[in-house]
């Protein structure tokens, strides 16, 4: 069964920016270490158990599966996971519903300290990728793969939503509420010129959004062939504040 988001993640050409971009943020971000696929990330951990990952690719990694979303389609949010509690039976699921994805196959990082966190995973392909979620088992104790640290100066204390943006929310909204067994409700978001449908799994929420018409800020940002998953709000028990693509490396945040 899908339990709630395990981590968002988001890719920077620079890493080292990026880390610096969130640190100044507010965010406590640490070194998460270097997968032997040519990418590498830093964490952002929260008391919820999600965490975002920072990623970006020490060497050229053409076949990796975030490449070309970084370095053609600009990168920042570019995908999501979510956890399970029995990963062949949820992998089957989203096969049965026709979603394009891999075989179960074993991942893993060397952290900083050397130890070597693994774990199975999914790759979601084609057009589900991004309004998808690939989905994640450990191997090793899931507590080893998170950051230890939780608390942040801007008080944030997990990830409330996650907004994505598709021409299509039937088809996606439909999916997501088969395999989790959730029944969804319709939506309407103003300032965004957006309709859609509102999943809740665990202590997360899934917003499927598609523009209203033909003008507005979704419209713009699915015309100029972003990656899909478009906005995320954090809860925190500090002031409520929101940031611009321009200020996070190419994520649209709010904090609630």
């Amino acid at each position: 069964m899908i339990t709630g988001i395990d981590h968002i993640v988001i890719a920077a050409l620079s890493l080292e920016r990026a880390i610096e971009t969130w640190r100044a943020l507010g965010f406590t971000v640490v070194e998460g270490g270097r997968h032997p696929y040519g990418s590498y990330n830093a964490l952002i951990g929260f008391a919820d158990g999600s965490y975002i990952e920072l990623l970006g690719f020490y060497e050229e990694s053409r076949d990796h599966v975030w490449w070309d979303l970084l370095h053609e389609r600009g990168g920042g949010l570019i995908d999501f996971c979510m956890a399970t509690d029995d990963i062949g039976a949820d992998h089957a699921a989203f096969r049965a519903q026709g979603v394009e994805c891999s075989e179960l196959i074993e991942g893993g990082r060397a952290r900083p300290d050397g130890y070597e966190v693994k774990w199975i995973n999914n790759k979601v392909e084609g057009d589900w990728q991004g309004l998808i979620p690939f989905i994640i088992e450990d191997v090793t104790p899931r507590a080893e793969r998170l950051p230890r640290e939780t608390a942040h100066a801007n008080g944030v204390t997990g990830i409330e939503s996650l907004s994505l943006a598709t021409g299509d929310v039937a088809r996606y909204a439909g999916v997501m509420s088969a395999v989790t067994g959730t029944v969804g409700e319709t939506i309407r978001d103003e300032e965004l010129q957006a309709v859609g449908m509102r999943l809740t799994v665990g202590a997360h929420t899934l917003e499927y959004l598609a523009p209203a018409g033909g003008a507005g800020p979704l419209a713009a940002h699915l015309a100029g062939n972003r990656p899909v998953p478009y906005r995320v709000r954090f809860t925190t028990m500090g002031e409520a504040q929101r940031w611009g693509p321009a200020e996070t490396e190419g994520v649209r945040v709010e904090l609630v």
